[in-house]
């Protein structure tokens, strides 16, 4: 009896003296560069805000004007994040600047959201110019991006240095 107790007892030992693996950390997780986080866009966004460049697409100066707009170039272009697509409006404060609207007269404006054409918009004078129409629910996702852009239909040239440029924008983005 003592001898097979004495046994047992070597080898529960044994197996005790098992050597643990070192552990490590799991490796830092990166994300690729150009994608960018959905947390990041906005709803809606005023081009003065600091992280307007996430919501941006195409088509909208880097510089900010007088601290609160940018130019757009022919067909301006955002992405936006919704929590809910009920009773959603899409608004966008514009303006057409005079000089521009001396050179090109009336231009028109199509409002395209998720490729699909919101409204056509002829402007016949310069000045503010806020825009706000009802989106359908079935156009809009809730989950993912949703894309609009704002083309101009005409483009203004900078006689100094040649510079096509659009209207002037503000903010833009949906409101319910």
């Amino acid at each position: 009896m003592r001898l097979r107790f004495l046994t047992l007892a070597l080898f529960a030992s044994l197996a005790a003296c098992v050597k643990i693996p070192d552990s490590y950390a799991p490796p830092m997780q990166r994300k690729p560069m150009d994608v960018i986080e959905p947390s990041l866009l906005k709803f809606f966004i005023r081009m003065s805000d600091a992280t307007a460049s996430n919501n941006i697409v195409g088509d909208i100066n880097e510089s900010i004007e007088c601290s609160s707009w940018r130019w757009t170039k022919r067909k301006p272009t955002m992405r936006f994040q919704l929590k809910h697509v009920n009773n959603q409006k899409f608004m966008a404060d514009l303006s057409i600047a005079d000089q521009t609207f001396k050179d090109t007269g009336p231009v028109t404006i199509t409002f395209v959201v998720n490729d699909h054409e919101l409204d056509r918009v002829t402007y016949i004078k310069p000045g503010h110019q806020p825009f706000e129409k009802a989106v359908p629910a079935e156009w809009l996702h809730a989950v993912g991006d949703n894309i609009v852009s704002m083309e101009i239909d005409k483009m203004w040239t900078a006689p100094a240095d040649h510079v096509e440029l659009g209207y002037i924008l503000a903010s833009a983005g949906f409101l319910e």
